[in-house]
């Protein structure tokens, strides 16, 4: 399969996207569309989001799909969970950030540990998943539009370039990772959901494991910006955070100097207008 790959060195990344037509021996995305609707609808997906990436739980639960009716594709078991994700997300919001439309589908949480006893693979997908959310991070609203564009078409091709400057903040310095659009559009799919799951619950500090922030967890806050004083939840990775945080430095400066200008310009029309005649 042909793939792209993601480099980061100095805080810049180099990405080449991959070209050409899908490998010949990827499942149809038909296919694949299929088991995740079927998942979600009769099963609402939640028993597959809820097992690790890697672990007997994860291929005991894609086992059951298609012990039940949900005919489980010949594809990776992340192509899956990335389109059960999906599925989930156009189910239960509208946007990342949004009020959830129901009772929301639990997710699989790991510390420290669990990432530890991890086998290299299973710690290498958990990685990509981090990978996804850090992304869907730093651009929400062209992560959720990257789930509802069609595989292979144009429009997917134009978002994943109007990503790109997403990828280097979500790489270690240095690091390289080779990945297929597939890979990508799964990782940020799972990653965008529990994303807008950590947005929609009640703790502040919501670890959305995996990340290849230096931080490894994404943070939501409570946070009131410069332009409105009712405070909105933000969900970012530690570097993220800081680029925010200097960014409403910048636009309470700027406000700042705006009101004094203001100030100065009311002072004098005031005295202007208390002697029209005077110098």
């Amino acid at each position: 399969m042909k793939s792209f790959s993601l480099f980061a060195a100095a805080g810049l990344a180099a990405v080449a996207l991959p070209q050409g037509p899908a490998a010949a021996s990827a499942p149809a995305a038909s296919s694949v569309d299929k088991f995740a609707t079927c998942a979600v609808k009769q099963y609402d997906g939640a028993e597959l989001l809820a097992t690790q990436p890697g672990s007997a739980e994860e291929a005991e639960v894609l086992a059951e799909y298609g012990r039940r009716s949900c005919a489980v594709p010949a594809t990776s078991p992340d192509a899956l969970r990335g389109a059960v994700a999906a599925e989930l997300f156009k189910a239960d919001f509208t946007a990342i950030g949004s009020r959830p439309r129901r009772e929301l589908i639990e997710v699989f949480t790991l510390d420290a540990e669990d990432v530890n006893a991890m086998d290299a693979a299973s710690r290498r997908r958990l990685e990509l998943l981090g990978f996804g959310t850090c992304v869907a991070a730093g651009d929400p609203t062209r992560a959720v539009a990257l789930l509802n564009a069609r595989a292979g078409s144009p429009d997917e091709a134009r978002i994943l370039a109007e990503l790109q400057p997403q990828f280097s903040p979500c790489l270690a310095e240095g690091e390289k990772l080779g990945l297929a659009k597939s890979d990508l559009r799964s990782a940020l799919a799972e990653g965008a959901y529990r994303l807008a799951i950590a947005y929609s619950t009640e703790g502040d500090d919501i670890v959305v494991t995996g990340t290849k922030d230096p931080s490894r967890s994404v943070v939501c806050k409570l946070r009131t910006t410069v332009a409105s004083r009712v405070p909105q939840k933000s969900c970012l990775t530690a570097a993220q955070w800081k680029t925010r945080e200097r960014e409403d430095q910048l636009a309470a400066a700027d406000m700042a100097r705006k009101t004094r200008e203001q100030l100065e310009q009311d002072e004098t029309v005031d005295v202007r207008s208390r002697f029209p005649g005077g110098q």
